[in-house]
């Protein structure tokens, strides 16, 4: 049997001259092996994390499959044979992602590390050279003021276990206040701080920065207030060339700050070098609003203008075309390793070496086959990357280029020697404006297909809808071109000769601050980005499963109208399961764990959705993010009220924040609310004013409808409130369903607190403990008045909840912790009450997974 490959033309019929001329323009098929091997690879690694094997029993079925292809390719079952060794490939892979997530060493600290912070001392190798976080900007509702930071990623070698050094393992992220210098990469430091682990996913829809860490291996988190808690105690010695490029990085940090201003110093870096932690929030919000923020990350963008620019400069030399192929390959893999090896810049560097091979040996390189190669590449480094969401939007974006841009961008059908002679035949400044249109027509249509094709994944992951981006994405790479022109050309002259680096910075200010003018416009322009739920995964799979099928069979793509009849049809699926919310004849209020603070989902019978405070006692934009997270996961775009307990700032400092992202129907506060004179409390009520959101009062004895049965009722404060501080005036809410009770009673304490037990007993079934569970709620007292069954404690991990646990336990309550147990689920359907937990609803599906 001939097993050997044949490209299918020696046997095709003949075709018409016509039929020819209609199809010259087609991609070709080509042989494209490592696609399929790719997709062997990514499958097992998905399999893996889906129902995870032993590692044994993954390496006994890749040696199983290695030795039925060896006897079926040897027998000339060659079809066979191939599926036994894509078997091979895929459990091979899904033994490789089971060591990279799921194996870890005995002594690696993450595996004992508690939820309680702990003070350790250990030593560690630095990972890299520290880098400096920037303070976030002033914000009256920020009650933590926050300053400087650094951060080093650290291999843990030993732990002092009292006066005796025991050897561990693991990496660790630390944080240090203020600035860190003087340490390299291979440093060996001893550290004195605050040990815990990676912050878990608490809430419905929240990012999981606890799995963005495992990806890396990382599994605590070190904290400590002085840099003198760090002393390096062993320098790295000998030539190491990671640490030399690490050095150079700092160097170039170095020059940007000496020759750029400080406006544009941080965007530089992050464009440059790769340093995107030196932004503050501000810059890349205004980048991610308007769907540009994939220029602050270094990609392939950067990696092939620098690559094309030193390519067309090097062929302006008299080195031949071999030379400029090699040196081009060795500046893409420095700059690859100077910029950390991220995803992104792995693909394009591939890519470019590819280009550079071919060129070198006069062979045509293979689109896709390229990119299957780079994906191979990156997963054989990581596997975990797979599933993070910048290397997806990477080699999605160049995959759809790949398939597109030889349909939209390719020949009309005229002869290329016949458009040459027509275009040189005409006057050179109708030459140069044809030029500048055909330009802008590519880069317009290269802008437009990548948006379209990752518009899907940016909605679902950073739920936005850019229509900004499908304009800006074209206009802005002439000025992102000059921007790297003049940056490189920065760091390069800026190292020789002072007074070229200072023209050279000079210039590349004045690109910068074009760059972030335009994106700063564009933001603030209507209609520029809305925030959206975004598609569910299995829409997702769906659509790209379908468009990769596309690409994979050309014989089963339908007609066009066809397939865009197939793309309305998903999509009015999408739109039509996310829009159905069956909340008839069901109440569901969901307890969020925003740490020390207070936010309360409750949806309805009627289909409206409430929000009981919302806020946090450190940061106003987290607090923003893990609700808005949970309202999306959900599929609410819109609030029809939000209650504020008490004018705390935890209690409401993400309202702002949550403004931006949804629309809110009305604002209901206490009577006494705004007496209070501070800026927190000032620059919420402006807000209110600015968003023209209509502000309520409510007082004891009001009731808010909530559908057939249920009813929201205020038990306090009176009109006039009561002596004492904002906790004691605290509004309390009563939510009623079918005789069920949930209480809401914020941060209620003495003298509001004896006043509302001093009306008749609410038996009520959950209870939200006032005050975040402080004993000055009167726990004892509270329990024997409402006599809950079940008791959620909304505060942080330093809350001591073995008290709290105790004073209700004399009424047979179960107390449930939102620091521990993330966000507290409780649905009200008929006359039962269910609560559950979201660690205890993901751990199920982890088991069942």
């Amino acid at each position: 049997m001939d097993c050997t490959t044949h490209d299918g033309l020696s046997t095709a019929p003949q075709r018409t001259a016509s039929q020819r001329a209609t199809s010259s323009h087609r991609t070709p098929a080509r042989y494209q092996p490592l696609v399929v091997l790719f997709a062997a690879v990514a499958g097992g690694i998905c399999f893996d994390r889906a129902s995870p094997l032993p590692v044994f029993a993954w390496g006994v079925l890749a040696f199983s499959s290695l030795i039925a292809w060896n006897w079926t390719w040897r027998r000339a079952h060659c079809r066979t044979a191939s599926v036994l060794l894509l078997v091979a490939a895929a459990t091979t892979a899904a033994a490789w992602h089971h060591c990279r997530w799921h194996l870890f060493a005995t002594d690696d600290v993450g595996r004992f590390v508690a939820e309680q912070k702990q003070p350790v001392c250990v030593e560690a190798i630095a990972r890299h050279a520290p880098r400096m976080l920037p303070a976030p900007a002033d914000n009256p509702m920020r009650t933590i003021p926050s300053g400087n930071q650094s951060q080093i990623d650290v291999t843990l070698v030993s732990l002092r276990d009292g006066d005796q050094w025991r050897p561990v393992s693991g990496n660790a992220r630390l944080f240090v206040d203020g600035h860190l210098s003087g340490i390299d990469d291979g440093d060996r430091l001893r550290v004195f701080a605050q040990l815990s682990p990676p912050r878990p996913a608490l809430n419905p829809g929240q990012v999981d920065y606890d799995q963005y860490l495992r990806a890396q291996r990382i599994g605590s988190r070190m904290h400590t207030r002085f840099a003198n808690c760090i002393t390096v105690i062993d320098r790295h010695r000998g030539w190491h060339p990671l640490a030399m490029i690490g050095r150079m990085k700092t160097y170039g940090n170095r020059l940007l700050q000496r020759y750029l201003d400080h406006q544009s110093r941080p965007l530089a870096a992050a464009v440059l070098l790769g340093s995107r932690e030196q932004l503050d929030r501000e810059q890349t919000q205004a980048f991610l609003e308007t769907g540009t923020v994939h220029l602050l990350a270094i990609s392939g963008l950067h990696v092939g203008i620098l690559a094309a620019g030193l390519w067309y400069a090097l062929r302006r030399l008299p080195i031949s075309r071999g030379q400029t192929a090699l040196l081009v390959a060795g500046l893409a893999v420095f700059y690859m390793l100077l910029t950390d090896a991220r995803p992104p810049v792995v693909r394009a560097t591939v890519l470019v070496l590819v280009t550079c091979g071919g060129s070198y040996l006069g062979r045509q390189r293979l689109g896709f086959n390229s990119l299957a190669l780079a994906a191979l590449i990156v997963l054989a480094v990581n596997p975990a990357e797979l599933f993070q969401v910048g290397a997806q939007l990477s080699f999605l974006s160049v995959a759809g280029l790949a398939w597109f841009a030889p349909q939209w961008l390719g020949s009309t059908g005229v002869p290329q020697g016949l458009k040459a002679l027509v275009a040189e035949s005409r006057p050179w400044l109708v030459r140069t404006v044809w030029g500048v249109l055909r330009t802008a027509r590519h880069l317009t249509l290269v802008g437009l297909t990548i948006w379209l094709l990752t518009l899907p994944l940016v909605m679902a992951r950073f739920h936005l809808f850019t229509p900004a981006a499908a304009v800006l994405n074209t206009i802005l790479w002439i000025p992102m071109t000059l921007t790297l022109v003049t940056g490189f050309a920065t760091l390069a002259c800026g190292a020789i000769s002072v007074p070229l680096g200072i023209c050279c910075g000079t210039a590349c200010n004045t690109v910068l601050g074009l760059l972030e003018t335009v994106v700063q416009h564009a933001r603030s322009i209507p209609g520029s980005h809305y925030w959206v739920p975004g598609p569910p995964d299995w829409w997702l799979a769906g659509f790209y499963g379908g468009l990769a099928v596309l690409a994979a069979a050309p014989a089963l793509r339908p007609p066009r109208r066809w397939c865009l009849a197939l793309l309305a049809g998903w999509i009015a699926v999408g739109f039509g399961v996310s829009q159905w919310r069956d909340t008839e004849d069901r109440l569901q209020c969901s307890l969020l764990s925003v740490g020390h603070g207070c936010a309360v989902i409750v949806q309805l019978p009627s289909g409206q959705t409430v929000l009981y405070d919302a806020g946090q006692f450190s940061s106003p934009e987290s607090g923003a993010r893990s609700i808005a997270a949970t309202l999306w996961s959900k599929g609410i775009t819109h609030l029809d009220a939000v209650v504020l307990s008490h004018g705390d700032v935890d209690h409401y400092n993400a309202l702002p924040g949550l403004f931006d992202r949804f629309t809110v129907g009305v604002v209901y506060v206490s009577p006494v609310m705004f007496e209070n004179d501070n800026a927190a409390l000032a620059a919420l009520r402006e807000t209110i004013d600015r968003t023209k959101v209509p502000l309520r009062e409510l007082r004891a004895g009001d009731r808010l409808p909530g559908g057939a049965d249920c009813w929201l009722e205020v038990l306090h404060p009176p009109r006039k409130g009561v002596l004492g501080g904002d906790n004691a005036n605290s509004l309390v809410l009563d939510i009623s369903y079918r005789a069920r009770h949930i209480l809401l009673p914020g941060d209620l304490e003495t003298p509001g607190l004896n006043d509302v037990m001093a009306e008749e007993p609410l038996d009520c079934d959950v209870l939200l403990a006032p005050h975040h569970g402080s004993r000055s709620s009167n726990p004892t007292g509270l329990a024997a008045w409402c006599t809950p069954e079940w008791v959620v404690v909304s505060g942080g991990t330093d809350v001591r909840i073995e008290p709290i646990r105790t004073a209700y336990a004399t009424i047979g309550a179960e107390v449930l912790h939102t620091a521990h147990c993330g966000c507290v689920e409780v649905t009200i359907e008929g006359n039962e009450v269910e609560v559950d937990t979201f660690r205890n609803k993901s751990n199920n599906e982890e088991k069942g997974g």
